[in-house]
């Protein structure tokens, strides 16, 4: 079985619950970063050059606990969560710079993730990211519907 790893740090724990619904419908396992801790902390922080901030160095932690543990690593780029509220560069960084500073990372997911440009904007986007994991279309548009309503997309 494919297992995916989720930090858990920043907004991408903070959906886990739709994304785990979409990836187990796939067949894939996902895999969860431990609570922070020192040692994750410490971790992420010797990555980082002193500029960045302790969220995004606690992240970086956090995927390195996950590196040797997962097929692949669940880093989607948050680009807005709609309005005209926008993350900053950092944040919607977060895939390449980890491809930089954790080369111990396996593969990277990092689908787009715009909600200023609509539900069904964001249904294709995770359509996409399912062709990752199978070729059937039945199989994939019934996982986007099972994780509709963790993800507050229900109609």
């Amino acid at each position: 079985m494919i297992r995916v790893g989720i930090p858990r740090a920043l907004l991408y724990y903070q959906y886990y619950p739709g994304w785990k619904t979409f990836f187990e419908a796939m067949g894939a396992e996902t895999v969860v970063s431990p609570p922070t801790n020192k040692a994750i902390f410490a971790a992420g922080n010797s990555r980082a050059v002193a500029e960045t901030c302790l969220p995004v160095k606690l992240f970086f932690g956090h995927v390195i606990s996950l590196a040797d543990k997962c097929d692949y690593m669940f880093i989607p780029v948050m680009r807005s969560l709609g309005g005209k509220a926008y993350h900053c560069s950092k944040f919607v960084g977060l895939p390449d710079m980890t491809k930089a500073l954790v080369p111990e990372c396996p593969p990277i997911l990092d689908p787009e993730v715009d909600l200023t440009e609509g539900r069904h904007r964001l249904r294709h986007t995770i359509h996409s990211l399912g062709r990752h994991f199978s070729s059937d279309k039945v199989r994939i548009e019934t996982a986007v519907e099972e994780a509709e309503s963790p993800f507050g997309l229900s109609k």
